[in-house]
Formats: C-alpha cells, sequence, structure tokens
C-alpha cells in the first residue's frame, strides 16, 4: 500500500511539472529575442474514408454481384452507440458494438458502403475481405 501511495505521488509531482507554463520573457504579446517567426496551425482530423485496399474489396464486391458487405468501424471516443444508430437508420445491421473501444461491427447493402464513412463519429471503416472456405485437411 505505500509503495502505491508514494507511485501515485510521484505521478502528480510529475504530471504537475508538466502543466506548468513555461517562465514568460518580454512584455505580453512580444516575442523573446531570437525566436523568430512560429507560424502556428490548427490541426483538423482528417475525414474518415475508406483504405485503397477497403476500396479494392468494395469494387470486388460490386463486380461479383455481392448484395452486402461486411465493415468494421472505428468511432470517436464516445460516439460508438450514436454511430450504430446512425447505420442502422441508414438500413444496415449493426452486429456487434463494443462502446469502451469505439468499435462497430456492421453488414450493409453495398450500395450503402460508402455512405457509412460519412456518418458523423466514425474515424476510420474497413471492408471485410471474404474469407477462403477452403478445405484445409490435406
Amino acid at each position: 500500500m505505500r509503495k502505491l501511495v508514494v507511485t501515485t505521488a510521484l505521478a502528480g509531482l510529475v504530471l504537475a511539472g508538466c502543466a506548468q507554463r513555461p517562465a514568460e520573457t518580454g512584455s505580453p504579446g512580444t516575442r523573446p529575442p531570437g525566436s523568430g517567426s512560429v507560424g502556428v496551425t490548427s490541426s483538423t482530423v482528417p475525414p474518415a474514408r475508406l483504405s485503397p485496399q477497403g476500396e479494392d474489396a468494395l469494387e470486388r464486391a460490386r463486380r461479383d454481384g455481392a448484395r452486402s458487405v461486411g465493415l468494421t468501424v472505428s468511432t470517436e471516443p464516445g460516439r460508438a452507440d450514436e454511430v450504430a444508430g446512425a447505420v442502422d437508420r441508414l438500413g444496415g445491421t449493426v452486429e456487434a458494438t463494443d462502446a469502451t473501444i469505439g468499435y462497430v461491427r456492421v453488414t450493409v447493402p453495398v450500395e450503402l458502403a460508402e455512405q457509412v464513412v460519412s456518418v458523423d463519429g466514425v474515424s476510420r471503416v474497413d471492408v471485410d475481405e471474404p474469407l477462403s472456405n477452403g478445405d484445409p485437411t490435406p
């Protein structure tokens, strides 16, 4: 128990040190000498999309005349149930959901697969590859 308290206290001190602001130099609104021009860009999360392998698998499913395709959907934190509901409203079948890891497994008509990518809260969509059902016996 004592080791846990010491470890927790040490972790708290480290985190507190990380949260401190760096020492300011100069007056507000001025840059420190020698800092040069530093550009800050806001980094936006790129929109979700199918990987090239997913696009190939979806095209292959269309070409082979498949009616539906399985998708593994990764969601933004806390949005798995919301995404599952949206896919259900699109006409897909939700097979499994795990909100703790942001995972939704769905089957959708092939023509709706690309719409799943645009559902709000989706971060990534993978098209499941068909499994070979070959006989494994020698």
